[in-house]
């Protein structure tokens, strides 16, 4: 880890060699802690660190970038000088409104002693809890207990100056039985949020359950979702749309909503769908600010199934007048929303399931890719637990099941919200915290082998 002193007197140094007219660096820094395992033992240990610098040098209405992990003053310099003449080979960008102005970022609290810490042993103490509890079934399990730092810190010569450090932890388990699979996954960035064990019984149950399923014909189902499968549900929203750059260039799933609807907002989903992005809420994995160094702004995207507004970085935002919402998550791309949460109802699992005269629970979705951007269609199949709903209980297992469906339609059908939520951390940076939900109608168009 470098610490707040250290990587700012290296951004300084940076911004020193700099001879163009405006420039930002961000620095991103990894400690990372990895335990894998598979037929109950771990077969690998990895301990990786790196830190990378990120240089934008601005040329009049030209950008140009340049990144290195070559922290020598040459290999500093090199980047530096490279960013400014790629900048002055681009051509004019009239959108490029200059570099953001500097603003304080809240101080946000991401950090974990004990997270930061821990060691191969305590991770190898976790795995082993985790593959006896496998062993008890006869089944066999797999996956990774991984733990450890993110240093982000930008400077630029704007006057941007911040600097933030926050620990992650994160556990994902695969069971098997000769003719099913379980799964569970957990992520905070406190390793004593996880509930290891009962993230192990559940991965477990899911494959012990599951054992020889039945094929059922493909066709529109009632679903209970889990919280895996409206994870994916918002990742794909996000990825494919709640970023101003996919609205301001004609291709979300959000144009059919946004620029048409009266002072009301326009109805896409059910009044029981809300969605917001803040990057600074603790119950999610919080960062004070973007990669340009803007502070991150909560954004209302979906409230009460009325679509309000995308998410900006500086560019999208000087195009549109208005100001950046802190969401360059990366050093490249558009603006993404990547801390997500969607509001809990007040129904339980089981008033879920009981609601439910024949329908299919769902654990996860697989294998998920974009056919459409109207509506974010989406097509992918079932996996690790999916389940018979007949009268209001579960009744037995069926095989996975593959499916081409709106997210937008889905979520337009929300029969019922349930009143927990989990966090579901699927890379350092992009989190959701969602709950589970009862949809109407789900479109499945095959059955997998």
């Amino acid at each position: 880890m470098m610490g707040r002193q250290a990587a700012l007197a290296l951004l300084d140094k940076a911004l020193g060699f700099s001879r163009a007219q405006e420039t930002d660096i961000y620095l991103s820094a990894q400690d990372l802690g990895l335990s894998r395992f598979a037929g109950g033992a771990i077969h690998q240990n990895v301990a990786h660190g790196d830190i990378v610098l990120n240089v934008r040098s601005v040329a009049g209405k030209r950008l140009g970038r340049a990144t290195t992990n070559d922290l020598s003053d040459a290999g500093v310099q090199r980047a530096v000088e490279t960013a400014r003449q790629n900048a002055l080979l681009m051509p004019e960008d009239p959108g490029f409104m200059g570099l953001p102005e500097p603003s304080e970022p809240a101080k946000i609290d991401s950090w974990d002693e004990a997270t930061a810490q821990c060691s191969p042993e305590a991770r190898a103490k976790i795995v082993r809890g985790v593959c006896l509890q496998g062993r008890e079934h006869g089944l066999n399990v797999s996956g990774a207990c991984r733990t450890g730092v993110q240093e982000i810190a930008v400077v630029s010569s704007r006057g941007a100056r911040a600097y933030h450090a926050g620990t992650f932890a994160g556990l994902i388990i695969n069971t098997m039985s000769g003719t099913s699979a379980g799964w569970a996954k957990g992520g905070s960035w406190r390793l004593s949020d996880l509930d290891t064990e009962a993230l192990g019984q559940e991965a477990v149950s899911k494959a012990v359950d599951g054992q020889d399923p039945v094929a059922i014909e493909p066709g529109r189902y009632p679903v209970v979702l889990d919280t895996y499968a409206v994870d994916d549900i918002l990742e794909a929203l996000s990825l494919y749309g709640m970023g101003a750059q996919t609205v301001q260039e004609g291709r979300s799933w959000m144009n059919d909503f946004i620029g048409t609807q009266d002072a009301r907002g326009a109805q896409a989903m059910s009044p029981s769908v809300t969605i917001w992005d803040d990057g600074s809420a603790s119950r999610g994995w919080p960062v004070p600010f973007d990669a340009e160094g803007v502070p991150r702004r909560r954004v209302d995207i979906i409230t009460g199934g009325v679509v309000k507004s995308p998410v900006h970085n500086s560019y999208t935002a000087g195009k549109e007048g208005t100001v950046s919402t802190g969401h360059q998550a990366y050093f490249t791309g558009g603006p993404v929303a990547s801390n997500l949460f969607m509001q809990e109802g007040d129904s339980s699992l089981q008033d879920l399931i009981g609601s439910t005269q024949r329908g299919l629970y769902i654990t996860r979705f697989f294998y998920t890719r974009l056919a459409h951007i109207k509506g974010c269609v989406m097509t992918g199949m079932t996996r690790d637990g999916t389940f018979m709903i007949e009268n209001g209980r579960i009744t037995h297992p069926v095989k996975d099941l593959r499916f081409t469906q709106s997210y937008v339609e889905a979520l337009a059908g929300v029969e019922h919200v349930g009143r927990e939520s989990k966090l579901v951390l699927n890379e350092v940076g992009f989190a959701t915290r969602v709950p589970a939900l009862k949809l109407s109608s789900f479109n499945f168009t095959g059955v997998t082998v």
